[in-house]
């Protein structure tokens, strides 16, 4: 038989359990009774006689308590009279209970795990007790784990971007810690003052790889609006804004991962209306990605982006599945926005979420000769616009994401042989979780189409939730791309490649 898991009650007893023959020995001696005689005790004066004065130290040593905890505890009012005789047994008694009230005002760490609509707010470390007037502070630590193992079978060798280059195509073999991230969150000051910090990076490049800082402090008004600045994603889609650990598939798409913005310091509003059945989150950012846009950055334009969502019915949950399997059908409708003033980046900042823009081909606006011979791009417009829908019904989920893109206002060296760019492209996800809360298989697609070029993607999948708990989750994977538009490090997708994916992941998340 399994061995059954100690009480609380059993646990904070068992030494008193354990110890009390040598407990009633102490109290008997330190009395000053002879063995087996009732154990009296004199009071008087105005001074109030502590539990410690009761008991004596060996036997508050026996008791293995804390001598400030029991120093503090007034003794017993019912076992005190000018002159008392003591039961040993109502002593302990009386004993464990003003103990156990003065353990109560200690904080202790506890742990809050994800429910069916809300991430986990992961190990409670402290939090202040109002009722005693405690300075306003709280401390909570998560994160999470993604470990991964990617195979890619090419099915060409090589491919030609827009400048003429001629490019290899690699197969791929590679075990990986494809993300990891530690965050430290909760309130200082005021419980107002709310705080997110993290430590984000990957071994995709390397074990020398950076670990970036990430999050943000802000005041919450209430629901409706907390507004704060510090280093988040830039909100351009709604794949982009669902947190890793929640992907229905290993990772992201590859529509998106073309479209979408990245990370960036900026400043932002977010919040829920309407009986938190309308979300959204909006600001302002140093750029589409913040990559290289520290202090040092070139100009003084700014990425302007929001992101709105509707859930009339019942909340959608995390990511795109319905492991949950919600009783009534739950609906999402959202879109997003994105303007931006920048400059075309030609190489990457630290963080691994970083992703340059690119042309429908693959090839990135900023190299040379890209929009025609003898030409570079140095700054241009940046526009961005998504619609998206969401499904969930018992067990089953589907969901699609639109995606239109503008690229014009180019500026740098040479003649451009375009002024505007247009490209567009969509995801779409179906699943079933077949056993509740356990089992589940998806099948995903997405593609983007420009004046380069047009790519595509198709595959599908199993889950399964350990536990019945989204946050352990094994998952494999299989994906063909055709001609792939959208590079980065952390997903499968390298620009240009044609070949097959196969994917192995555990995710946990804390």
């Amino acid at each position: 038989m399994p061995q059954q898991p100690r009480t609380d009650a059993w646990s904070r007893g068992r030494h008193l359990w354990l110890w009390w023959p040598v407990c009633v020995w102490a109290l008997v001696w330190h009395g000053g009774a002879a063995f087996g005689e009732p154990l009296t005790i004199e009071t008087g004066g105005d001074e109030q006689p502590s539990a410690l004065d009761v008991i004596g130290d060996e036997a508050a040593d026996a008791l293995e308590l804390p001598e400030q905890v029991v120093e503090e505890v007034p003794a017993p009012q019912t076992l005190l009279s000018d002159e008392t005789t003591l039961d040993p047994e109502a002593i302990r008694e009386e004993i464990d209970r003003a103990v156990e009230a003065r353990l109560e005002g200690i904080p202790r760490p506890r742990y809050i795990p994800a429910t069916d609509i809300a991430p986990p707010k992961g190990l409670l470390l402290y939090t202040e007790n109002s009722r005693r007037g405690d300075f306003p502070f709280a401390l909570a630590l998560g994160g999470y784990m993604q470990l991964r193992w990617l195979e890619f079978a090419r099915s060409a060798t090589t491919w030609t971007d827009s400048a003429g280059n001629v490019r290899p195509i690699n197969n791929i073999d590679t075990f990986n810690l494809n993300r990891f991230l530690i965050s430290f969150s909760g309130h200082v000051v005021d419980e107002r003052l709310v705080y997110n910090f993290a430590f984000f990076g990957t071994s995709d490049n390397g074990l020398r790889s950076g670990v970036v800082p990430i999050g943000m402090a802000g005041w919450k008004f209430s629901d409706a609006a907390t507004v704060g600045a510090g280093v988040t994603p830039v909100p351009g889609s709604r794949e982009w804004l669902d947190q890793s650990p929640w992907n229905l598939g290993v990772d992201r798409s590859m529509a998106n991962t073309f479209f979408r913005p990245g990370f960036s310091p900026g400043a932002a509003a977010t919040g829920s209306l309407f009986d938190k059945t309308v979300h959204y989150q909006a600001g302002v950012w140093n750029a589409i990605d913040g990559g290289t846009s520290g202090v040092l950055r070139r100009g003084t334009s700014m990425a302007w982006a929001g992101n709105t969502w509707w859930e009339p019915f019942a909340p959608f949950g995390l990511g795109y599945g319905d492991m949950e399997q919600h009783d009534d059908a739950a609906i999402r409708l959202g879109t997003s926005g994105v303007y931006a003033r920048t400059y075309a980046l030609g190489a990457l900042g630290l963080n691994p979420e970083n992703t340059i823009v690119r042309l429908s081909d693959g090839t990135a606006l900023a190299l040379p000769d890209a929009l025609g011979p003898d030409s570079r791009v140095d700054q241009f417009r940046y526009q961005l616009a998504t619609v998206d829908a969401g499904w969930k019904y018992r067990g089953w989920a589907a969901s699609l994401e639109y995606y239109f893109r503008t690229l014009n206002g180019f500026q740098g060296t040479g003649t451009f042989e375009r002024s505007n760019i247009f490209d567009h492209g969509g995801l779409g996800y179906l699943s079933w979780c077949f056993v509740p809360r356990k089992y589940e298989v998806y099948a995903r697609s997405s593609v983007v189409t420009g004046p380069y070029g047009t790519g595509q993607e198709y595959g599908g999948g199993f889950n399964w939730y350990v536990n019945q708990s989204r946050q352990g989750r094994f998952t494999l994977e299989a994906l063909h791309m055709n001609r792939n538009p959208a590079q980065n490090i952390l997903y499968p997708y390298r620009a240009g490649y044609t070949g097959t994916a196969i994917q192995t992941q555990f995710m946990v998340s804390f």
